[in-house]
């Protein structure tokens, strides 16, 4: 299996925690066009088309269609939809092999128009694309893990249906959807979104630890995002 964190760069991250998408669609309708500007910017397909080609405009066109069927779904749909899009759309390469860095978090834009991410590239397109549907930030968590069985780091989207609730997986080596009492293959270690960072456990909101902006990934991350039109 496919692992995308070493140890030694886990551990770095423990460190500064303690220290501080296919088949051709066609465009949306014009009717349709405000909500899709929204979702993802017309301006970014026809840069991709520019700068990648005719296939990676299409998979943003593919990625755009998908946010419109999925708008008015419930919220457990919206994560079954989501998840099996971008584990579909993403081939799995690794940051050194894909950007020659040891660890680059990308845009969804990027991975989607370069056709390819590690692990962290998977659950922040999961959780744009679940943000741009609605679903509260609250309920979302992006979610450092240790990978037991491959005794290597890893990333999921968390997602709490209720603060004290037991949350689901999204990951993108185990399809299925599930409770995170069901994956025991994986140990929580630490979670953020947009609004704070926690210590994890289990079950439950965890330990909260304090502001996200102080991991450097994600402040850069939210810089080009807003570059692009698409900050979180």
């Amino acid at each position: 299996m496919d692992s995308c964190l070493t140890i030694r760069r886990f551990s770095l991250h423990l460190l500064l925690l303690t220290v501080t998408a296919g088949l051709f669609l066609a465009p949306l309708p014009v009717t349709l066009l405000a909500d899709a500007e929204r979702w993802v910017p017309q301006g970014l397909i026809d840069r991709a088309r520019t700068e990648y080609g005719a296939d990676a405009a299409r998979v943003l066109e593919r990625w755009r269609t998908r946010l419109h069927e999925l708008q008015d779904v419930s919220e457990e749909k919206k994560l079954a939809g989501i998840n099996q899009f971008i584990n579909d759309a993403l081939p799995f390469v690794s940051d050194e092999k894909h950007w020659r860095q040891v660890d680059y978090w990308a845009t969804p834009f990027e991975s989607l128009v370069s056709r390819g991410g590690d692990c962290e590239d998977y659950v922040i397109a999961k959780y744009y694309s679940l943000r741009q549907l609605g679903v509260d930030t609250e309920k979302l968590r992006i979610t450092y893990v240790k990978a037991i069985r491959l005794n290597q780091a890893h990333m999921v989207l968390t997602y709490f249906p209720t603060p004290d609730a037991v949350p689901l997986v999204l990951d993108n080596l185990v399809g299925e959807i599930v409770p995170a009492s069901e994956r025991w293959d994986l140990s929580p270690v630490y979670s953020f979104n947009g609004e704070g960072m926690w210590l994890e456990r289990m079950k439950g909101q965890g330990i909260r630890m304090g502001n996200p902006n102080k991991l450097d990934l994600w402040t850069d991350l939210r810089i080009r995002m807003d570059k692009l039109g698409m900050d979180l």
